[in-house]
This record gives structure tokens, C-alpha cells and sequence, in this order.
């Protein structure tokens, strides 16, 4: 994909995560119904794009079974399942204090959490920059697909962390975008580095998305969430079909 197109792609992305405390449907007291469709697009996307990357970190490892200390083909799911319990026992923890730290330093939890979605985001900013198809299709419906699972992803961040998000995460979040997408352009050897660092998010973005963008039973729309999930599956099962062949 051009250069030019890559870079506008992850400019339009970022935009949402700055942007996003201003958006006025986000300033009603009704749960808007964009935040179902960004639940169903997450949802879709850990099972059918996340998963399976750790399948090939895992395959990639080629750990020798003789002389490992764990005998079995799991190493990359084990570091998966370490950095969610890690994730969870930590964030667990302080969550809960991010409307209290308007002017205090940084918490564990906090940077935990700004270095996990960091890490997540430079690994999108890196998979906009490096799409292997050439189709205009296929790769709208992709920036398409991340936008809407990053209003998600940004709002609950911005929720539960009502100082910091507007402050400092959605500039350190967009930032970690244009250095993923930079790292594609200039050095297309991290691609190993990135698919291997799922290992290590995967746990805080599994959280994140059956957790948190799936709303209460109240306030979820889901005929809004059905669809956009067999709409994101879909499209995943087209470009491995179709588009990356």
C-alpha cells in the first residue's frame, strides 16, 4: 500500500483518539450506539486476528522440547496468560483512583496500562504501514474497521481515566501510532519483533474488549453489536480469502 495512503490512514486513526473527548455524542447521558459496534469489531478481532498471531509467535519460537524447562508447545500462551493475570491483578487494583489523579504522579497501574496499549497501537500503526494488498477496498474497510475499535477503546480508557486520558494517553497513544507506522517504513525487519510482542499485550487487550467495550445489558444496542461482529468477521475471512492471497 502506498506510503502516502498508509501514513493519511494512521492520521485519520489518531485523530479519534485526540479528538475523542470532544466528540459531543459522547457528552449525552444516553449510551450511544457507535460504542456496540466498536464492542463487536474488538470482540471479532481477539478471536479472529489476535489468536491466531500468538499461533504464530508460538510457531516461531521453536523451542527445543530436550532442554526446556516446560515440554510443551505452549510457551506463547503461558506468556499471554502471565501478562493477563498481570495485567489484571495490577489494573485491578488503582482503576479505580483514575478520577483522583488530576495532579498526582503516574500509579503502577497507570503505566502499565499507557505501555500495554502503546505497545498495541504501534503494532497497528506497523500493520496499516506494512498491508500487503493492494486492494483500495480491503484496506479502507481496514482503517475503517480500527477506527471503530479504537472509539471504543479510547472512551473506556477516557472513562476510567477522566485526567490522564485528555492530558497525557491520547497524545502518548497517537504518538505510539505514527512510530508503529514509521517502523514499517523504515525497517521492515521489525515485523517479527512486532507479531512477537503480542505475546505480551495480548492479555490487556483481551481484557479491554470482552470487559469494557462490551456495555452493560442496559445500555447495549444488540442488534448494533450482531452486526458488527459478523460484519468484522466477515471481512477478516474476505482479505485472508480473498485480499492476502
Amino acid at each position: 500500500m502506498s506510503i502516502y495512503a498508509s501514513f493519511f490512514a494512521v492520521l485519520v486513526v489518531s485523530l479519534i483518539s485526540v479528538t475523542l473527548p470532544h466528540w459531543s455524542m459522547f457528552r449525552r447521558q444516553s449510551h450511544p450506539p457507535i460504542l456496540s459496534v466498536s464492542a463487536g469489531i474488538g470482540v471479532s478481532y481477539v478471536f479472529l486476528a489476535l489468536l491466531p498471531k500468538l499461533a504464530e509467535v508460538q510457531k516461531s519460537l521453536q523451542v527445543d522440547e530436550s532442554t526446556s524447562l516446560l515440554p510443551v508447545n505452549l510457551h506463547a500462551y503461558l506468556g499471554a496468560l502471565a501478562g493477563f493475570v498481570t495485567f489484571l491483578l495490577i489494573a485491578n487494583r488503582d482503576m479505580a483512583e483514575g478520577a483522583k489523579t488530576a495532579h498526582e504522579r503516574l500509579t503502577v497501574s497507570e503505566v502499565l496500562i499507557l505501555c500495554v496499549f502503546g505497545i498495541y497501537y504501534a503494532q497497528v500503526g506497523f500493520l496499516l504501514g506494512e498491508w500487503p494488498s493492494n486492494s483500495w477496498f480491503g484496506y479502507l474497510a481496514l482503517v475503517t474497521a480500527f477506527s471503530m475499535h479504537f472509539v471504543g477503546i479510547n472512551f473506556h480508557l477516557w472513562r476510567r481515566y477522566p485526567h490522564r486520558f485528555p492530558q497525557l494517553f491520547r497524545w502518548v497513544l497517537s504518538l505510539c501510532l505514527f512510530v508503529g507506522w514509521l517502523g514499517s517504513v523504515v525497517a521492515e525487519e521489525l515485523a517479527g519483533a512486532v507479531k512477537f510482542s503480542t505475546m505480551f499485550v495480548a492479555g490487556g487487550i483481551i481484557i479491554t474488549a470482552i470487559r469494557e467495550e462490551i456495555p452493560p445489558r442496559e445500555d447495549a444496542s444488540v442488534p448494533a453489536f450482531l452486526i458488527s461482529v459478523f460484519a468484522a468477521a466477515a471481512f477478516v475471512l474476505f482479505a485472508e480469502v480473498v485480499l492476502l492471497r
